[in-house]
């Protein structure tokens, strides 16, 4: 049996009522999620765990930097994020449509955040990942261009510009020309 999380809390010995706990968030957390684009992170988590007769309500929220891959240079970089959201654990034994509300079977004695927490968090990055202008890889950013540099004309043996046969028009679009 694998080790219990410390994102698991069991809510049956808490009181009704409003319960705080403080996690400190690094690459480990990360690590468990296989396909994570998440290198490291530094990260305060404060969750506010409200707890209710039918319902436990859960306010996250972080603050911290996420090391994640440059989308333009590759190199890694810490990107800041903050942020706050929440999740609706709903006793019930029926499967529950909205996607900020998990249902939790009436018997179960604990909830685990470990997954809400994760999702919370990439939501907090954006879809391109880049470093602050000027604090890309100078050298990468040249090897890539290189890579990619396709000259727009092709190029005969003796160094003339070899004539594109395609530059003609169709004739079926010349005649459209002609209507008016």
């Amino acid at each position: 049996m694998g080790k219990k999380s410390e994102y698991v809390i069991g809510f049956t010995s808490l009181r009704d009522g409003k319960h705080e706990y403080q996690y400190k968030i690094d690459k480990t957390f990360f690590e468990q999620f296989e396909y994570s684009d998440i290198e490291g992170a530094d990260l305060e988590l404060k969750v506010v765990l409200e707890k209710k007769p039918t319902m436990i309500i859960v306010d996250f929220e972080v603050e911290g930097s996420l090391r994640v891959m440059c989308d333009r240079c590759t190199d890694s970089f810490d990107y800041p994020v903050a942020g706050s959201d929440d999740v609706i654990f709903k006793f019930s034994e029926e499967e529950l449509d909205d996607e900020k509300v998990i249902a939790v079977l009436p018997n179960e004695i604990e909830i685990d955040l470990t997954v809400p927490v994760y999702e919370f968090t990439c939501l907090l990055l954006p879809s391109r990942r880049v470093h602050p202008e000027g604090e890309c890889n100078e050298d990468m950013l040249n090897a890539i261009d290189n890579y990619l540099m396709v000259e727009s004309d092709s190029v005969m043996e003796d160094g003339s510009p070899e004539d594109d046969e395609d530059d003609e028009i169709d004739p079926r679009w010349s005649q459209l020309k002609d209507l008016k």
